[in-house]
């Protein structure tokens, strides 16, 4: 039976030296870490992010420290970012077996248009004790996720996955730009996967990302690596596909960063959240939704995240 498919991949553009990586925990609803049937599938999304900084304390703030030893600065800002993002995916099942394995590719584009109220490369900018308010709302690309590895087999009640993708530096990036969509640096994405099913409705996933970032472009900067450890549970709801789910996370930097512009500050972030989905007509177009709620954030931004899409599936047969 062909699911409905729901992935979504949420991001946020609201940082360029203080950054975070680009995989956000839970990008994936619990069953889309396995390659789709054969055929053609295009989801359309659109998301909604509000999102505030957490301190080392876990505490929402506004102050931001640089804990490079030797440089005290201390800058105070009001840190919201709310974001609009438009995700047009592109997703292709594959034919016959790799490896044994069903296997697929992804590419996807994104649209942002994040309205911000927050200090962007405190790092490189600041030299003493200030405060600032920047406020911005600019409409741009963002970075793009592509995911040519993609493979996932199936034995009896169990399936596995490995996923490789990388993210293109493709938003708009310049060094203390105030309108930049992107991170300005790639970072590649290393993913593994088990699902147990132990009937036909129930499914029970773990997943483990490993996320390497490079140099950011024309800055000393180089983010820490980060291990993200996703869980989730779906429902099957009749013989049509619809599906409900819900979900967490855990993200933390397992390196440091990197750069004269780089702190030694490592971040993490818990997350839950549920999704849903519904089939208009059966196995070609569906409706979903979804939403996130981050907790326990340190050294980063968090809050709730809101997504809606349409699912578009082409089927290539057999």
């Amino acid at each position: 039976m062909k699911k409905l498919f729901t992935l979504i991949l949420v991001v946020f553009s609201y940082v360029s030296a203080f950054s975070q990586g680009h995989y956000n925990g839970s990008s994936f609803n619990p069953g889309d870490y396995f390659a789709p049937h054969a055929g053609f599938i295009i989801p359309v999304w659109y998301g909604f992010a509000d999102m505030n900084y957490y301190n080392a304390e876990g505490k929402q703030s506004d102050r931001l420290i640089n804990p490079a030893p030797g440089n005290p600065t201390t800058l105070d800002i009001k840190q919201n970012v709310k974001t609009h993002s438009f995700i047009l995916m592109a997703i292709y099942g594959g034919k016959g077996k790799i490896l044994g394995a069903n296997w697929g590719m992804m590419a996807i584009p994104m649209l942002n248009s994040p309205t911000a109220n927050i200090a962007l490369d405190y790092y490189s900018s600041q030299t003493g004790d200030g405060s600032y308010v920047f406020k911005n709302k600019t409409v741009g690309f963002g970075d793009m996720y592509v995911q040519p590895v993609w493979l996932s087999w199936t034995k009896e009640k169990f399936s596995y996955a490995f996923n490789y993708g990388f993210w293109a530096p493709t938003g708009k990036f310049k060094p203390h730009g105030l309108d930049n969509g992107g991170l300005g640096y790639w970072s590649h994405n290393i993913r593994g996967a088990v699902r147990y099913k132990p009937n036909k409705k129930v499914g029970l996933t773990a997943a483990t990302t490993f996320e390497i970032n490079q140099w950011q472009k024309d800055i000393d900067f180089k983010e820490g690596s980060h291990l993200t450890i996703d869980l989730g549970a779906t429902y099957l709801l009749d013989t049509r596909g619809d599906e409900v789910g819900l979900f967490a996370n855990h993200a933390t930097q397992i390196s440091d960063d990197k750069g004269t512009n780089g702190g030694f500050a490592s971040d993490r972030i818990y997350g839950i959240g549920g999704f849903g989905s519904y089939w208009i007509t059966p196995k070609k177009i569906g409706l979903m939704a979804r939403v996130t709620q981050n907790f326990g954030a340190k050294n980063r931004f968090a809050g709730t995240a809101i997504q809606a899409g349409v699912n578009i599936l082409i089927p290539t047969g057999h």
